[in-house]
């Protein structure tokens, strides 16, 4: 195969702007036999095929014949939610090219600038697509005009409707026309980038490759970053289901099945080469961790080797999980995971119900944080019950997002108030253009994670969208808030918070756990604690049992010594009863 008749790109969108959709028609065009068989094509997990999302990047070959002559198109389809943006980096990273793709009702929206910013940091061909033309809101000049002031290099945009097919076609010669071929080395060792793996379960670890050098062949093969040879056993492309191929020609994008059985010996980055040759490697990419970690636990305490167990077979799928063991005196034996997002996570735990049949409680949520002790260490701190003695801390940091809004203007204001309430700092506001406004902030993690998204949509009615980048970390004063019932501290409810909030923090949650946690025999005191400081105090109220319901008559004594037995029963329980707590307790933090 000639490297000139191959095409590599991917398509990338702001979440919802039909970039699946539009995926499932190209494949149509190209690929008639798989014409109206489905939708949503290269999404292959019934989460995305339910919830309409794309979660893992998903490359495709397409074979396809202009002006006389065969063309390969490798397309990668991506994910178009923030906290998969890691795929999209991986995706590109595999292109020459990509199709922008943006919805002709909304415009440019704040993660098509980020996709935009990431593609060309690959130094991609950029192809403008707007799509869903056929609305009757649509407004195609005006997103032609805001595509021509971001990308002016770019090609005109190409004006279609995944939907109904409209402009689909002009699609393939396009790409053809524009984007380039893979310029690799034919005659040099090979190199291939791993740009994703998945585990099967007969042929171990799949890696997801493109050819940057050489060829590949049925020859045993060396991975640089791990040092682990193995003898392939299968190579092929995706057509979309995984399709043997006796070579991979430089330029092609295909899978290679290494028979490893440890999903963390293929690193994405990775240079594949033949065994026994030692090229320079490629640069890879940067390392990819955790932004939000919670506490897991099983519903059913006796189910927690089963959760072990289902954990370590989901991160065979998903390299981007990280986890370490756990445990609370309330709660039992548990499991600390590192994720994306809070989208990564709801996700997670429907994979736990839908695929082990295991019921689980999420629980305090955190980022990493950074203490420097006066001793001269240096520890990153995502748990509360990690944090130091403050007598030790030096200086406290947290991580900080560098966030861009967009939004129309009439949302303006009360979406700087809410910025303003995150502890956000503005860097810039620019117009895009009469009806679009652009929003730079620097706001802490945590904020943005577990508030903003959810605040944004709320106040816009939907029409703001949000984009963010890690940006290092910030000194602020941090302290831990510990959460005692009836005297007991429940470890699962404390979480490390900005000083200057604590005492608003730790009101709100004294309010929710009295609102939450059920009545007892006996009474419960709710407290809030800061460095062994009540903060903030509630009490949850005690049943009131009538003891003396069965008294039908006799003196007046009776009734008083009855009274004064269950007095001193509650004391006595209040004293050594344990108070029990349903797990939407531990959900108040979420």
């Amino acid at each position: 195969m000639n490297q000139s008749q191959i095409r590599n790109f991917a398509v990338i969108a702001h979440i919802d702007h039909g970039k699946t959709t539009l995926t499932d028609r190209l494949i149509e065009i190209v690929t008639p036999n798989n014409r109206k068989s489905q939708t949503r094509l290269l999404d292959s997990h019934p989460i995305e095929q339910e919830r309409g999302i794309t979660i893992k990047l998903a490359p495709i070959t397409l074979s396809y014949t202009h002006q006389s002559s065969p063309y390969y198109l490798n397309l990668i389809d991506t994910p178009g939610h923030i906290d998969f943006n890691y795929e999209v980096e991986r995706s590109l990273a595999a292109c020459e090219g990509a199709l922008l793709l943006v919805d002709a009702t909304q415009g440019v929206q704040a993660q098509t600038l980020g996709n935009l910013n990431l593609a060309r940091q690959q130094n991609l061909t950029i192809i403008p697509v707007i799509n869903k033309i056929d609305l009757p809101q649509a407004q195609p000049e005006a997103v032609i005009k805001s595509l021509k002031q971001l990308v002016p290099e770019s090609i005109q945009p190409i004006l279609l409707s995944a939907k109904t097919g409209q402009g689909v076609s002009q699609l393939p010669a396009t790409i053809i026309n524009s984007i380039p071929s893979p310029n690799g080395n034919t005659n040099a060792p090979l190199r291939a980038l791993v740009f994703n793996s998945v585990f099967h379960p007969h042929l171990g670890v799949v890696a997801f490759i493109k050819v940057v050098d050489g060829s590949l062949s049925s020859n045993r093969l060396f991975l640089m970053q791990t040092n682990q040879s193995f003898t392939p056993q299968e190579i092929g492309i995706f057509t979309p289901n995984m399709t043997a191929t006796s070579t991979l020609e430089t330029g092609q994008v295909g899978y290679v099945a290494t028979g490893l059985k440890n999903i963390h010996s293929v690193k994405v980055g990775d240079t594949l080469t033949n065994d026994g040759h030692v090229p320079t490697p490629l640069p890879g990419y940067r390392t990819i961790k955790p932004n939000l970690f919670l506490d897991i636990y099983p519903t059913d305490s006796s189910q927690y080797k089963a959760l072990v167990t289902a954990v370590e077979k989901i991160k065979l799928h998903d390299s981007a999980l990280t986890t370490s063991p756990t445990d609370s005196p309330s709660m039992g034996h548990g499991l600390q995971v590192g994720f994306l997002g809070l989208l990564h996570a709801d996700i997670f735990r429907e994979r736990l119900e839908r695929d082990f049949n295991l019921s689980a409680t999420l629980v305090s949520p955190s980022v990493q944080y950074r203490v420097l002790t006066t001793s001269g260490e240096s520890l990153d701190i995502t748990r509360a019950s990690d944090f130091p003695d403050p007598t030790t801390i030096k200086q406290s940091l947290e991580p900080m997002a560098q966030v861009t809004i967009i939004t129309p203007p009439d949302y303006l204001g009360n979406l700087i108030n809410l910025l303003e309430e995150l502890r956000g700092v503005m860097v810039n506001t620019e117009y895009l253009d009469t009806n679009t406004v652009k929003l730079s902030y620097g706001i802490p993690l945590i904020e943005v994670i577990t508030k903003l998204h959810d605040s944004v949509k709320s106040i816009s009615s939907g029409y703001a969208s949000v984009d963010y980048r890690l940006d290092g970390y910030q000194a602020t004063d941090l302290v831990r808030l510990d959460v005692f019932l009836n005297h007991v501290i429940i470890e699962p409810l404390s979480r490390i918070e900005v000083k200057s909030k604590s005492s608003n923090t730790a009101r709100r949650l004294a309010t929710q756990l009295k609102d939450t946690v059920p009545r007892h025999q006996f009474e419960i005191p709710i407290q809030v604690q800061v460095g062994g400081t009540i903060i903030a105090r509630e009490t949850v109220k005690a049943f009131r049992k009538d003891v003396t319901a069965k008294l039908y008559g006799g003196d007046r004594t009776r009734r008083l010594k009855l009274l004064e037995k269950q007095k001193k029963g509650k004391a006595k329980m209040k004293s050594f009863g344990q108070v029990n707590l349903p797990p939407e307790v531990f959900r108040i933090n979420l």
